[in-house]
């Protein structure tokens, strides 16, 4: 339990000036403990597993290690599915870029949650530019952590839906040499050493995958991708007081020719795997380094300490087609397959442009980050007569900025190809937003008899600028946001295989750099109740409700907006999402025969409760008369149901395990007129195994077994599909 937001407090406690007259013994470590793991490399987990789930107060699962293994998912999205209350808009059918939303929190660019690596804020630059196009490999990845409700208030800065946290390779496991080759569908190759000499301990971990995106091109043209990642580690124990220094080193790239052009209805249903030839161009491409030191202390037996000082960096530039010249509504062609200027014709390329008016605009988003700051945790285990105490005080201080540089090129469609004009590049947006943080976080986690108690609250300043890097007639601007979420979650032990729970938080997602003074935080209520049985069986039911203040949306490319509206963000008025979030899982035996079964399912309502003239793209057409969101108008992209059920048999050496997915139907848009649903659709994927010696093992991975063809989205333009059949299989040999 050991991370998060973080402290100067550590500073202090390791030199010994912490709480002045505290001292060992009027202070022992209590009876019972809340969720504290004792392992060498607690400081990095908050849960740290499955059996402290079961005690923690609010919503929270945990992924383990044997879990990721089982299907060995490239696709985070296909792990996260598992959980209740995680909602995933599919986007290119591999994972490149994931949208996570939790409880019914708009899941486009994961901007409404929190997202670390080893409690480090993950995002490019997660204050002034929180869309994440950014996502770590699941190869570096041991353990996985999600946190709803009054479980998530000490993380920020955007915690209106809750958080998550991945958990890379530990450095303290055994020592080996793993490798792992595997081909198919995609390409993949992954080395880690692990090993120890003494006190110094070291982890090197190196991965590739490569593949074909799974749409073509109509001339035949290869589209394809390649992701590279790159993990160091080393720790050094110091004497005396369970000191330890550690380092951690990571690079990863990715070069991908992926776009946000989809097809006509008419065009998806003939083929739903086919791209126009205006997107023949489109790439993305990024680079991402990242540095973290950290000192850990443990000074005394009810103490411990931690401080990480942390650098992202991160460059991206996604060149992408981006609209006509003569600015015609093609979504509408897209969308309806009415098409009287033939439009869709010259997409596919199957006309050339007539003149200068139909020449496309092929857009260039280059963009620079930084992310950095240090955060630092103490953790106090106290005994005040019959209460056991749990205390953590959390500082961070951030600062991260990103730098937009967006031009436009022309070019003409001639013969299926695109022939650019040499002497046409526009700049459509040069800007630079930059945030400074400071976090503050208090939590208590009290045990009296069988009742545990979660009190917390997270305060924090932040400070935007963003500045028009020398647009004539615009001024810099600056704005100053200060926000407290308190909040209270409880767990009562009716018996040791039965406990209750509730709770109530404030969930926030922070107005960004340059925005309008009267726009307002994201702001909302959030209830939750519910109960965890362990025996006979694992069950589990959380019902939840959210009362929002002010919703809040930001204009994206990825939510269907104009270049010229990039990033401005929109108030929403009164909404409110409810619903009941559900698992239950067993594991059946006979004989040396393994059976498990799993079943999750989450029933979400999220709605606004008020009437206004929508001006948010993402919701829905911003022209009037019909751009009126109304009264119980349903906010887009969260399936009312979503099933996951998950089985398997197990013999000796041999394992096979199926995964099925179900979503309901989802409204694209918040506004009436113009509203389509994407239809419900199911997957079901299986994976076998096979243990060839003792440290070997052999996998096959089939992803959407029965190829079932389904839609995922209709935004930016167009629908675009969900993953086709893929086929994976490999070796991993341990030495």
């Amino acid at each position: 339990m050991r991370y998060q937001l973080l402290t100067l407090t550590t500073l202090l406690a390791s030199q010994g000036l912490w709480a002045q007259g505290v001292t060992e013994t009027n202070l022992t470590p209590p009876a019972q403990t809340a969720s504290v793991n004792s392992s060498e490399d607690d400081v990095i987990y908050v849960i740290g597993s499955q059996e402290k789930v079961f005690y923690t107060p609010g919503s929270a699962h945990f992924i383990d290690e044997k879990e990721l293994k089982k299907f060995n998912y490239q696709d985070v999205n296909r792990v996260l599915d598992k959980v209740p209350g995680v909602y995933i808009q599919e986007e290119d059918g591999i994972g490149l870029r994931p949208n996570i939303g939790l409880r019914g929190a708009h899941p486009v660019r994961s901007k409404k949650i929190t997202i670390m690596e080893d409690g480090i804020l993950m995002g490019p630059a997660p204050y002034a530019a929180p869309a994440a196009y950014y996502f770590p490999s699941t190869n570096r990845m041991s353990s996985m952590e999600v946190f709803k409700g009054p479980s998530s208030v000490k993380f920020g800065p955007n915690s209106v839906g809750g958080a998550i946290n991945m958990v890379t390779k530990l450095l303290d496991g055994p020592q080996e040499t793993q490798v792992e080759l595997s081909g198919g569908t995609f390409n993949q190759a992954l080395l880690l050493n692990r090993g120890s000499s003494g006190d110094f301990s070291w982890l090197i971990q190196a991965s590739r995958k490569e593949g074909d995106i799974l749409r073509s091109l109509p001339n035949g043209e290869e589209v394809d991708f390649e992701q590279n990642d790159f993990l160091v580690k080393f720790g050094q124990k110091l004497p005396g007081y369970k000191q330890r220094l550690e380092f951690k080193f990571s690079f990863a790239n990715e070069d991908s020719d992926e776009t946000y052009l989809g097809t006509s209805t008419a065009d998806f249903n003939a083929d739903a795997f086919t791209r126009y030839a205006a997107s023949q161009d489109d790439n993305m491409q990024w680079q991402r380094y990242a540095l973290q030191g950290s000192y850990s202390v443990a000074p005394t037996s009810w103490m411990k300490a931690k401080t990480t000082v942390y650098h992202h960096q991160m460059r991206r530039n996604w060149v992408k087609f981006n609209n006509l010249f003569n600015r015609q509504d093609f979504r509408t062609a897209l969308n309806s397959d009415i098409d009287p200027n033939n439009i869709l014709d010259l997409l596919r390329g199957d006309r050339n442009s007539a003149d200068d008016t139909e020449r496309l605009r092929i857009g260039s988003n280059d963009r620079t980050f930084f992310s950095q700051g240090v955060q630092s945790q103490l953790d106090m285990s106290l005994n005040t007569g019959p209460v056991a105490h749990e205390v953590q005080i959390g500082l961070r201080l951030h600062r991260d900025q990103v730098s937009r540089n967006h031009t436009e090129q022309a070019a003409t469609m001639l013969d299926g190809d695109l022939i650019y004009d040499e002497t046409f590049l526009e700049t459509t947006s040069k800007n630079e937003d930059r945030s400074e943080a400071i976090a503050l976080f208090v939590q208590d986690e009290m045990i009296v008899g069988n009742l545990t108690a979660q009190i917390g609250t997270r305060f924090e300043q932040v400070n935007h600028r963003r500045d028009p890097r020398g647009v004539r007639g615009n001024l810099i601007q600056e704005n100053t946001e200060r926000v407290f979420v308190p909040g209270v979650g409880l767990n009562y032990s009716i018996t040791n295989d039965f406990v209750l729970l509730g709770g109530v938080n404030k969930g926030i997602t922070l107005v960004g750099p340059g925005q309008s003074s009267d726009i307002e935080p994201e702001e909302a209520i959030n209830y939750e109740a519910g109960f965890r049985l362990k025996a006979p069986i694992y069950l589990e039911a959380i019902a939840f409700y959210s009362d929002y203040q002010n919703l809040k949306g930001t204009c994206t490319f990825a939510a269907g907006c104009d270049e010229a509206n990039l990033d401005q963000e929109f108030n929403g008025g009164e909404g409110e999402i409810y619903g009941l979030e559900s698992i239950a899982s067993h594991e059946f035996s006979a004989g040396n025969f393994r059976f498990p079964v799993r079943l999750g399912y989450t029933f979400t309502v999220a709605r606004f409760k008020s009437s206004f003239a929508n001006s948010n793209p993402e919701w829905g057409p911003t022209e009037g008369p019909h751009n009126i969101i109304r009264v119980n108008d349903p906010m887009p992209y969260v399936p009312q149901n979503q099933v996951s059920f998950g089985t398997g048999v197990s013999y000796k050496k041999f394992a096979m395990d199926v995964n099925m997915l179900w979503k309901d139907q989802i409204a694209d848009q918040s506004v009436a007129e113009g509203r389509r649903l994407i239809p419900s659709y199911g997957v079901i994927d299986t994976a076998f195994s096979y243990q060839y010696a003792n440290k070997g093992r052999a996998f096959v991975r089939v992803n959407n077994i029965l190829d079932n063809t389904y839609l995922v989205g209709l935004r930016p333009f167009g629908l675009r599909p969900g993953s086709p059949r893929t086929i994976v299989a490999g070796i991993n040999q341990t030495f």
